[in-house]
């Protein structure tokens, strides 16, 4: 498939909408944080990066710019940025959109060969694991862990997948691959349809483990991160499930000041009955926390009395969904960095 047709939204002002820079960058910024915290590069040698499956080159903009009152986690000088993604509209895209920045971006299928390099950092965002089946994931890992095996004592990989759990498509919670549609591309002149696959954490955890094991490394601690819970972009959309509030298109709103948002439209009614317990018991919490929130800011019942009370609530529920997500596959994107380590000889 190519993306050809969607690059009028990687290039489109309106895909940076208030959720997009006042929440999912802020958590993905933080995850890319707390990755590089993680690694110990030799001193005055710059952060090595290879950004798997890298799109219009998102993880450039992720790792160098700001984002809210976060400071840029490296400055593009001190920076090695390798990207590379399977379609040639994508990389052309990411060459345009990034043109004099020192960054690389090339054509590479992951499944075949990870390109040459000693990396600190094998980046991903944008869920690319998630167009492959689950078997060809594992062997992409398998073969980024043999690398670091190969190449140093030490590396950490960041994978970015679709949650398996999301409200946004409830009525697929029993596949884990179904035919997904982006259906939210800004300004793009066609609806792009792909089989995607799905995961959960515990699905996610055997496949680190798995290709660990083939690769013959060690993983030295693995962190999961939701993104998303009720923010994905088909909460606008509701194309998989037309039973739930337009959450994101509320929340944009909101952080826009539009005072005509009735904050009881907001309020969240968990799903039983359809996922493993602790996903059950985290939407009980959750819809708890957030639902008391919306009741806080309600007051009387009569709407919000100014602009800045609709972006204070914008403010505190995305601060919800930061604070109470455990990183089970419940949000629109989960998010695994994991250390992969040379095991030591006895």
């Amino acid at each position: 498939m190519s993306y050809r047709a969607a690059t009028a939204h990687y290039t489109s002002p309106k895909r940076r909408d208030p959720v997009k820079t006042m929440l999912e960058e802020i958590v993905t910024h933080r995850v890319l944080r707390d990755a590089i915290t993680r690694i110990r590069p030799e001193p005055g040698r710059p952060l090595r990066v290879l950004d798997v499956g890298c799109g219009a080159g998102d993880g450039l903009a992720l790792l160098t710019e700001q984002h809210g009152a976060l400071a840029p986690l490296t400055d593009e000088h001190t920076l090695d940025y390798l990207g590379v993604d399977l379609d040639p509209d994508m990389v052309d895209t990411a060459r345009s959109l990034h043109a004099g920045r020192p960054a690389t971006f090339a054509v590479a299928d992951m499944r075949s060969e990870p390109p040459a390099g000693d990396f600190d950092l094998y980046l991903s965002c944008g869920v690319p694991y998630s167009h492959l089946p689950h078997e060809d994931v594992v062997e992409v890992l398998t073969g980024l862990m043999r690398r670091i095996v190969e190449t140093r004592d030490s590396a950490v990989i960041i994978v970015d997948v679709l949650g398996r759990y999301s409200v946004e498509w409830t009525p697929m919670w029993p596949e884990t691959r179904w035919s997904y549609n982006m259906s939210f591309f800004e300004d793009a002149t066609e609806t792009l349809h792909d089989q995607m696959s799905f995961f959960d954490r515990r699905s996610l955890d055997e496949a680190l483990v798995e290709a660990a094991i083939r690769a013959g490394a060690r993983l030295g601690g693995t962190t999961f991160t939701d993104r998303s819970v009720l923010a994905g972009r088909h909460t606008a959309t509701r194309s998989f499930n037309p039973a739930i509030p337009p959450y994101r298109t509320l929340l944009n709103e909101l952080a826009r000041g539009n005072t005509d948002v009735v904050p009881a439209q907001l309020r969240f009614e968990p799903p039983a009955g359809q996922a493993p317990r602790p996903v059950e018991l985290f939407f009980a919490a959750f819809a708890e926390r957030w639902n008391r929130i919306i009741t806080t800011a309600a007051g009387d019942g009569q709407g919000l009395p100014s602009a800045e009370h609709a972006k204070q609530l914008a403010t505190a529920l995305f601060a919800c969904e930061q604070q109470t997500q455990q990183g089970l596959g419940v949000g629109h994107s989960l998010m695994a960095t994991v250390v992969v380590e040379r095991p030591t000889s006895a």
